[in-house]
């Protein structure tokens, strides 16, 4: 069942005209000075693997000045099988994708095939950033390996959003009111407890990675439901009791706030390093270990669940690691995932990893 791509064409995408590029099936290195281009091709891959973009961007921004139209498409090989998949974005911002040959009018058709791991700079900053960044990073995990974690998702996005507009109208229906609460907890209940059960296997393979990382330190880490509960395996019909008493408890301060102030979207992720909070107490070193580890965990969940390898993209992050962790990381690269890196500089690689690889001189 595993697919490797073997190649990458793209077509007045930002700043590439016309380009391809041949994928080693293991370990390929993008290297060149900054503003090059290293990082357009890490969007490209993430875009036609995990159909979204870490940049979040205006979609008429991925086409080149001056043109009409943005073309993306990579080859996959394995099994005997080949997966080629297209992605047109147009002046007006549509996207269009197509699987050998087929349109797929949904992003969720397209979004995990060949799943993909995206870690980046700005990711480093996991446990001190706000809990937004945390949901999102589970999120992004589970809307590529399940349609109906994606569909959860955005259900719960629109029914929130609508409860959130009737609580800023001052003349607001409250029977209509009562009913989106209703909703809000029943598909928001639905929702917690999927992203519960996707946090507890990534938390299982993260405490082990980060205990070899480190060399034995202990990382524990929970979530925590908007209520605060410290309980871990709460099922669907506990989320919606819970729910339903904290909806109660806090409609003085919506009613003050105008916003909807319980729920999936309120939740946080917690760390503990030797039973010390992580956010508050963790070093540099510390709080950049545990997003290594992270990161690792989801390659070995999205292997577990899916039975594809996926694609491990790392933008730039060897240059923000310590000498231990590029060791660790490059240890790891290429063999659990084909792994395409960035880099502006070979040096900080392991002359290993470099003679292994496929290196790509970016100008």
């Amino acid at each position: 069942m595993s697919l490797t791509i073997t190649r990458l064409e793209l077509r007045d995408f930002r700043s590439y005209e016309n380009f391809v590029v041949e994928l080693d099936p293991q370990l390929t290195v993008l290297v060149g000075d900054n503003a090059v281009g290293k990082t357009n091709i890490i969007e490209a891959l993430q875009l036609l693997s995990a159909g979204e973009s870490f940049r979040k961007p205006q979609w008429t921004e991925v086409i080149s000045w001056g043109k009409s139209e943005s073309y993306a498409a990579l080859r996959a090989e394995g099994d005997g099988r080949v997966l080629e998949t297209e992605l047109r974005i147009g002046l007006l911002g549509k996207r269009e994708y197509k699987v050998n040959g087929k349109i797929r009018r949904r992003v969720s058709e397209v979004a995990g095939i060949i799943p993909c791991v995206l870690f980046t700079p700005d990711d480093l900053r996991l446990v001190k950033d706000s809990a937004e960044k945390r949901r999102a990073a589970l999120d992004s995990l589970g809307v590529q390996l399940s349609p109906t974690y994606r569909n959860l998702k955005l259900e719960y996005e629109r029914v929130l959003k609508q409860r959130n507009s009737l609580l800023r109208d001052d003349e607001g229906n409250m029977d209509v009111l009562c009913a989106l609460t209703e909703k809000v907890i029943s598909v928001g209940s639905t929702f917690m407890a999927s992203r519960i059960r996707l946090f507890n296997r990534l938390n299982a393979k993260m405490s082990e990675l980060y205990e070899t990382l480190s060399g034995g330190e202990r990382l524990t880490s929970r979530y925590v439901p908007s209520w605060n509960s410290s309980e871990v395996d709460l099922s669907e019909s506990d989320i919606q009791k819970n729910l339903e008493i904290v909806s109660r408890e806090k409609e003085a301060d919506e009613k003050a706030r105008r916003t909807t102030l319980f729920g999936p979207h309120r939740d946080d992720i917690e760390f503990m390093i030797e039973s010390r909070e992580a956010r508050a107490y963790s070093s540099q070193g510390q709080q950049r270990t545990v997003t290594l580890a992270w990161k690792l965990a989801e390659v070995g969940v999205v292997r577990e669940i899916s039975g594809q390898p996926p694609l491990l993209l790392l933008d730039d992050v060897m240059s923000e690691l310590d000498e231990g962790r590029r060791h660790s990381l490059a240890a790891f690269v290429g063999g659990a995932a084909q792994t395409v890196i960035t880099t502006t500089n070979l040096g900080y690689f392991d002359r290993e990893l470099v003679d292994r690889a496929s290196v790509v001189t970016l100008s």
